[in-house]
C-alpha cells in the first residue's frame, strides 16, 4: 500500500493542509466527511467540516444534538441507533485509554494518554490526549527536548497519531475556536468540548450557549480535567510550541526509510548560529532537512520539496526566523562568507525565487 493510499481513509485526520496534498477534491465523500468531523471534534481546530461537530454521550439526548446542529454540522452519537437519521454512531469508550472508539462502524481509533505513548506500537489511528498533569510535563519536556537538540519521540511523528487539543497548543484565534465543537455528557451537561468547560444543559438554545461562550479563554477547552491557568502559562512561556506542532507534521511527509540522518533545521541545529531572540519561526513557515551533505526545503502546505544549496538554506532558515529580509541578511553574511551588501541580494534573490514558485519562506501566510 502506497502512503497516500494509506491516508486515504483518513482525510480527515491529517495534520495541517495534508488532504490538500494529497489531491482530495474539496467536496469530500461521506466517509471523508466523517473522519473530517471526528478530527475537528478531537483538535477543535476549526474548518475540517463547514459546521461544528455535536458529540453526544447519551442517546436519549439525540433529538436536542439536532436542534442545535445547523448547515454543515455532524453530530456524532455514542452507542446510537445507526438508522437515526443525521446522525453517524459511535461506539466504544472515548474517554479511557487504552480503549478503541469505532466510529461509523469503519473508522477504528485508539485512545491513549499521552505519556504512554513512547512505550506504544501505533497500530492504527491513535488519538494522543493530554489531560493529566503528568501528560502536560511530558510534552513539554519532549517539545523543548526536540526544540533545543532535534530529538522526537518517535511515535508523535506518524502519520497515524492524531494529537488532541491542538486548536488550544497553536493558538487558534478565539473567534475560530468558538462553537468548533459541542459535547454533550451522559447527565445533559454541556462542555465545548469532549473535556472543556461547562457552558450548558440539555434545553438550552444555541443563542444561550453562545452566550456563555464569550468570555472563554482556550484553556477552557481542558479545564474539567487540567488546571488552566497552568497550561496557559506554560503555554506562553513557550511561543516555540506551534513551531514543535509543525515540525512533528513535516516529519510526516518523510518517508520512513530516509529518517535515519535526517535532520530539521532549527532543532538543535542551525545553519547560520541562529540567536536564541532570532525565533521562533512561523509555524507555517517551510522546513529545511540536512541528509549527508544535502540539503532540501519541504513546503508543507503543499508536500512540495526542492533540493537547494547550503547557503540558500542558511538565508532560508535566516527569513523563516528573521521574518524580514534586511535584518536576515545581516544575521546571514558571516556564515555565507560574504558582506552585507552582498548578503542583502542574495536574500532578495532566494526571497523572489521561491516567491515566483509559491513558497512562502517567511510563513506569513
Amino acid at each position: 500500500m502506497s502512503f497516500s493510499e494509506e491516508l486515504r481513509p483518513i482525510a480527515g485526520l491529517l495534520p495541517g493542509n495534508m488532504d490538500k496534498y494529497w489531491g482530495w477534491d474539496l467536496k469530500l465523500s461521506q466517509e471523508q466527511s466523517t473522519a473530517a468531523a471526528v478530527d475537528q471534534w478531537i483538535t477543535g481546530i476549526p474548518g475540517r467540516i463547514p459546521g461544528h461537530v455535536i458529540f453526544v454521550e447519551n442517546p436519549e439526548h439525540t433529538d436536542y444534538a439536532k436542534a442545535l446542529a445547523g448547515e454543515g454540522s455532524t453530530i456524532l452519537v455514542l452507542n446510537g441507533d445507526k438508522d437515526v437519521e443525521g446522525t453517524v454512531t459511535v461506539t466504544g469508550s472515548f474517554d479511557v485509554a487504552g480503549e478503541e472508539l469505532l466510529v461509523d462502524g469503519k473508522l477504528s481509533l485508539e485512545v491513549q494518554d499521552y505519556v504512554a505513548i513512547p512505550f506504544v506500537n501505533l497500530v492504527g489511528v491513535t488519538i494522543v490526549r493530554i489531560t493529566t498533569d503528568e501528560d502536560w510535563l511530558a510534552f513539554f519536556d519532549d517539545a523543548r527536548e526536540a526544540w533545543t537538540s532535534g530529538h522526537f519521540v518517535q511515535q508523535l511523528t506518524e502519520v497515524n497519531a492524531v494529537l488532541a487539543e491542538r486548536a488550544l497548543l497553536t493558538g487558534e484565534t478565539k473567534e475560530n475556536r468558538l462553537f468548533v465543537r459541542l459535547h454533550i455528557a451522559w447527565d445533559g451537561t454541556v462542555l465545548n468540548g469532549p473535556f472543556g468547560t461547562r457552558i450548558g444543559l440539555v434545553g438550552d438554545s444555541l443563542a444561550e450557549l453562545r452566550v456563555r461562550s464569550v468570555a472563554l479563554q482556550p484553556e477552557s477547552a481542558v479545564a474539567s480535567v487540567s488546571r488552566a491557568g497552568d497550561i496557559r502559562d506554560l503555554l506562553a512561556a513557550s511561543p516555540w510550541i506551534p513551531r514543535y506542532l509543525a515540525a512533528l507534521d513535516a516529519w510526516k511527509f518523510i518517508p520512513r526509510e530516509d529518517r535515519a540522518g535526517t535532520r530539521l533545521v532549527g532543532f538543535g541545529v542551525s545553519l547560520y548560529g541562529s540567536a536564541i531572540n532570532d525565533g521562533p519561526p512561523s509555524a507555517s513557515a517551510p522546513f529545511i532537512l540536512i541528509k549527508g551533505g544535502q540539503h532540501t526545503l519541504l513546503d508543507t502546505s503543499t508536500g512540495r520539496l526542492f533540493t537547494i544549496g547550503a547557503d540558500a538554506a542558511a538565508i532560508v532558515e535566516a527569513l523563516s526566523n528573521m521574518g524580514d529580509a534586511k535584518r536576515a541578511a545581516k544575521s546571514v553574511a558571516a556564515a555565507i562568507k560574504v558582506s552585507p551588501e552582498v548578503a542583502g541580494d542574495a536574500v532578495q534573490a532566494v526571497l523572489t525565487h521561491f516567491e515566483q514558485l509559491g513558497i512562502d519562506v517567511l510563513g506569513a501566510r
